[in-house]
């Protein structure tokens, strides 16, 4: 870079106070891309002298690169601290305008924080501006699976869960098309499509995104009917495997006995590892696929049975072994079905509505859960006589009369845990919650006439 600007007076923004430093309140945020370059910008504006500008990072006890600017008249001259951290040597340069810091073959190591120190020629006021920088990976295409579970009356639902391989930052999840019938939860990453009789097929499209990058799954179809729980898509589901998420699940292994394994390949969806014998016949990962997910696979001693750990909500899916065997030379193949859940929290009840007819309270309440998940299901007690339960069970309409049960407990259970809440009912049929329930459905009936005479 050529610095020839003779006599030419520079200074960062304007300087505030007397004493011997002043800092900029907050620091500028800048975004990179791993593997590209970014520039933290300085802007320097002619009105006072700047002798020099050094650039610091946290992680290195020297400025990592040093700008020094000659008087008027005099050529300027810029140098690079070579003595500095190794990892920015060949890397870093500035550029214009107003010396900015350039870093390129960005490293997730360079993500942090950095400054810029101006110092003014014959003053002992120095600027500081701070930066924090953020690193970010391009992301890769979106894999999506899909699964389904029979809800009531032949309506069936299917879960589409997308999953992106991202090492390290924040992705969000999105997707097209949305509609009533969907219901988008675990962050985004989990699409539920609620679908009946009659309706038609639907295709639908994960889309990832980070600061830095996008990208889109291929289009998954959703069938017009159902096809029983399980995962769809695969040639088989073998063997179900449950795992509560964050733990971990052990997809079992057995293999002949008396016979010597040559190796053993599992594989889920793009992603595989193997496990050959090692010292003493102890099974070894000798391989497997460079991912976040695939970093969570390890082998059993003494066994070729795969273990994954923690469990995300992605880990989802169809897993097959293919085994090798020496002598004599034989191939098996076992295939699993993963299904990944949380543990539920409490459940909530509201009150739908109530109506008091002849001496009887008819009450309508609702259990439901802030993320349900999957294979979720809803038990109320008690359940007395004309008591009904609709969508899903987790809907009840009970007839109550002073003397009746205290109170209704609603249950939600997974394969994994189960809670439980309960609500009065005498409170919920008596006169003042009656009345005040009139006066607000009497509100609603005001204002929607208002507004159709509008």
């Amino acid at each position: 870079m050529g610095l020839s600007l003779p006599g030419f007076l520079l200074l960062l923004g304007p300087f505030t106070g007397t004493g011997v430093s002043g800092q900029d309140p907050d620091p500028v945020t800048v975004t990179g891309t791993l593997g590209g370059s970014v520039t933290l910008p300085l802007q320097l504006q002619a009105g006072q002298p700047v002798e020099s500008i050094s650039w610091m990072s946290r992680s290195s006890s020297m400025a990592i690169a040093t700008v020094t600017l000659a008087e008027a008249g005099e050529p300027d001259t810029f140098h690079t601290f070579h003595q500095a951290d190794t990892r920015y040597w060949g890397r870093v340069s500035v550029v214009e305008p107003g010396f900015s810091l350039q870093i390129s073959n960005l490293s997730w190591n360079d993500a942090g924080p950095y400054r810029a120190h101006v110092n003014l020629r014959g003053s002992r006021i120095t600027r500081t501006q701070e930066y924090r920088l953020q690193v970010h990976e391009q992301l890769a295409q979106p894999r999506v699976t899909l699964s389904s579970r029979i809800g009531e009356n032949g309506h069936c639902i299917f879960i589409l869960t997308c999953v992106a391989d991202s090492r390290r930052g924040s992705v969000t999840y999105s997707w097209l098309p949305q509609g009533p019938w969907t219901v988008v939860s675990h962050g985004g990453s989990v699409l539920s499509v609620s679908s009946g009789p009659g309706d038609r097929a639907l295709t639908f499209t994960c889309v990832v995104k980070n600061p830095v990058s996008n990208s889109s799954s291929l289009p998954v179809s959703v069938p017009s009917s159902c096809p029983g729980p399980g995962i769809l898509g695969g040639e088989t589901v073998g063997e179900t495997v449950t795992g509560l998420l964050g733990d971990l699940a052990i997809l079992p292994l057995e293999l002949p006995a008396g016979q010597e394994v040559e190796r053993v390949t599992w594989s889920s969806g793009g992603l595989a590892a193997v496990m050959q014998p090692g010292p003493g016949g102890q099974p070894v990962l000798a391989a497997r696929t460079q991912t976040l997910s695939s970093r969570r696979w390890h082998a059993l001693p003494d066994s070729y049975s795969l273990q994954i750990r923690p469990l995300t909500l992605q880990d989802a899916g169809l897993y097959r072994a293919w085994i090798t065997l020496q002598s004599p030379p034989i191939n098996i193949t076992k295939d699993f079905t993963l299904r990944v859940y949380e543990k539920l929290q409490e459940p909530n009840i509201t009150v739908s509505s109530q109506i008091m007819k002849g001496g009887t309270c008819y009450i309508t309440l609702i259990c439901s859960l802030q993320q349900a998940g999957e294979d979720v299901q809803y038990r109320w007690a008690p359940l007395g006589q004309g008591a009904v339960m609709s969508h899903g069970g987790t809907t009840l309409r009970v007839s109550w009369r002073p003397g009746a049960s205290d109170s209704y407990r609603c249950t939600a259970s997974n394969p994994v845990s189960q809670r439980s809440s309960s609500i009065p009912a005498g409170p919920l049929c008596s006169a003042s919650f009656l009345l005040c329930s009139w006066k607000k459905e009497f509100l609603l009936i005001l204002i929607l006439g208002a507004l159709q005479i509008v």
